[in-house]
């Protein structure tokens, strides 16, 4: 029998965490080739995420550590019951396994970059047609069936009243003023209802401007691959628009619109209100790092006047 490669335990929060086992995670990875027969000229590691990515010529290698096996189960199922069903692409899962007690996913590479790494060469107009198209894939996802999707479930009343319960330590934690964390209770009560209707969806979950891959053509830019189910949940649909608000339009209100069109949401008064709270009660959305570091007490009140623009 073989000395096991990785650890059976390991504590993560950065990608500098990994540095002392760096050598098996690439000794991992050889493995995970052999396994499956994968040929490559280059090799890269993903620059972001806590869970090693590596890029290879045309597929994603993803090892996960014990404690996030559920997470990539997840994955695993959400990537499976996403390919080919959205209005762009999204990964086709090729292999998975574990080695050890870390589990790995082998997924297809899709082509194009990051809105990230594109943003500087993107003008408003194309921002604006990314936003569109990013609403258009989003509604796309929505209509994935959730048939035998166990893993994904969740009661969304007890999601929504676990938030709400953990709302103002968590954006303290991550920097919001007191004095804007000690209004919020006041901003969830003015967007009751915050779950408006019954609807329930199969959602990305996180669709920021690393998981949105965009190319060139000619002049324009668009949204050609949607990566990273990882986050994949049961949901209501509207919580889906909170990570690419913030992330995808960066808070341009031509942007805002078209992601509100594409996404065919109507931003009244009301759905202002109730998308601005779940921008606070999101499980990722920390809203200081979008605000001044001198922000005050009207914080949420000028978060919702530009991402939630009712115009």
């Amino acid at each position: 029998m073989r000395e096991p490669l990785l650890p059976d335990t390991i504590s993560i929060t950065r990608r500098s965490d990994l540095a002392p086992i760096e050598a098996a995670l690439d000794a991992a990875l050889v493995v995970v080739r052999e396994r499956h027969w994968i040929e490559s000229t280059t090799v890269e590691r993903a620059g972001t995420g806590s869970s090693p990515v590596y890029l290879l010529d045309d597929c994603v290698v993803k090892i996960v550590p014990p404690q996030w096996r559920l997470e990539l189960d997840r994955e695993v199922e959400a990537t499976r019951a996403a390919h080919g069903r959205a209005t762009v692409p999204t990964p086709e899962l090729r292999a998975t396994g574990t080695i050890d007690a870390w589990a790995y996913l082998v997924c297809e590479r899709l082509r194009g970059v990051s809105l990230k790494d594109a943003a500087s060469a993107i003008d408003a107009r194309g921002r604006a047609r990314v936003s569109a198209q990013v609403g258009e894939a989003l509604a796309s996802l929505h209509a994935v069936s959730t048939e035998g999707l166990d893993v994904l479930a969740c009661d969304w009343d007890e999601f929504t009243r676990s938030r709400v319960a953990a709302v103002q330590d968590f954006q303290r934690r991550t920097g919001l003023a007191e004095a804007a964390v000690a209004r919020v209770p006041a901003a969830l009560a003015e967007a009751e209802p915050l779950i408006p209707d019954a609807r329930r969806a199969f959602l990305h979950g996180d669709l920021h401007h690393e998981h949105a891959l965009v190319a060139r053509d000619g002049d324009e830019w668009n949204l050609v691959g949607v990566i990273d189910f990882g986050d994949a949940i049961i949901g209501h649909p509207e919580y889906d628009l909170i990570t690419p608000a913030f992330f995808v339009t960066q808070g341009d209100r031509d942007a805002l619109l078209a992601l509100f069109e594409g996404f065919d949401f109507v931003c009244n008064e009301r759905s202002s209100r109730r998308l601005a709270a779940w921008s606070a009660l999101h499980q990722f959305n920390a809203l200081a790092r979008f605000l001044p570091k001198d922000h005050g007490a009207d914080a949420l009140d000028v978060l919702r006047e530009r991402y939630w623009p009712t115009g």
